[in-house]
């Protein structure tokens, strides 16, 4: 009986030293909060405030409610470039109020670039290009560009500027790349990558044609230019092409009998057309 005293004593102690050290720690919890600010004053002091709530202004920047997401540019959005010329002076190249202009994207350490830094400086290459486009070099801002580089290889007469804010406004993937921007509709009517200057001026040849359609000139489109043209803008432009070349309604090259026909020589293309003739013009039949 003694024994069962013995151990029931020794389980209360147990226990009571078990219920001390827990109190302890859940004081230095409590003390390590306060120490963060939870719970800063006395719960017993009441509010302050004496219950009262007070309202707190919300202030939101009109700007956030509807930011220009990037997702709302499009291919033919158009922006003026910001940045510094080669010599360090800060430039502001206006495209959206000029007429049109092609900005070539170039780097100092791209090798395909290297033939346009040339190209550009050469007068007999530049007029390869419209007369009237006015073309701006674009490469990124000194923090990845040496000025000094970019300064000895700008072209003559060529406007460069150093932006890297551009690359981005253009969603410009890489170098070489040119964009063709129409100042006065305020847009881009082509854009692409190229590896020769000819190749870019048949990009704004092209363009042109697209922006302004097929017969906005007297002249008929050649077969290159007509490339990207509906199907009945296509048919037309090769018809006036045909007319030009002296192939006229019911020409015998029309409609060929064999390979003799096809291959036969074009010396009959110097003769004049059905409307010059008095006589009479029949037409084949097609052979199917």
């Amino acid at each position: 009986m003694l024994a069962v005293v013995v151990v029931l004593i020794a389980m209360v102690l147990l226990l009571g030293v078990l219920v001390v050290g827990l109190l302890r720690s859940h004081a230095d919890i409590i003390r390590a909060l306060h120490s963060l600010g939870v719970g800063v004053g006395d719960p017993a002091a009441g509010d302050p405030s004496g219950g009262v709530e007070t309202p707190v202004a919300l202030r939101t920047n009109p700007a956030l409610l509807n930011p220009p997401l990037p997702s709302e540019r499009n291919s033919t959005s158009v922006f003026d470039l910001e940045g510094r010329a080669p010599g360090g002076d800060e430039l502001v190249v206006s495209v959206s109020t000029a007429g049109e202009t092609l900005l070539a994207f170039l780097s100092s350490g791209c090798t395909s670039c290297q033939a346009f830094w040339s190209a550009l400086g050469d007068p007999a290459q530049r007029a390869l290009l419209p007369a009237s486009t006015r073309v701006v070099v674009v490469t990124k801002g000194p923090e990845w560009e040496s000025a000094d580089t970019i300064a000895a290889k700008a072209p003559p007469g060529i406007t460069v500027i150093m932006s890297t804010a551009a690359w981005s406004d253009y969603e410009v993937p890489g170098s070489p790349f040119f964009v063709l921007v129409d100042g006065e509709a305020g847009r881009r009517i082509g854009e692409g990558v190229a590896h020769q200057l000819s190749q870019v001026a048949d990009l704004v040849g092209r363009a042109d044609v697209d922006a302004r359609g097929p017969f906005a000139s007297t002249s008929a489109p050649s077969r290159a230019m007509a490339v990207g043209l509906n199907g009945a803008e296509r048919e037309q432009a090769n018809d006036e092409e045909l007319r030009r070349a002296g192939i006229h309604p019911g020409d015998p090259s029309l409609y060929p009998r064999g390979l003799d026909d096809v291959f036969a020589s074009t010396a009959h293309l110097a003769r004049p057309g059905p409307e010059a003739t008095s006589e009479p013009v029949s037409t084949p039949t097609p052979q199917r």
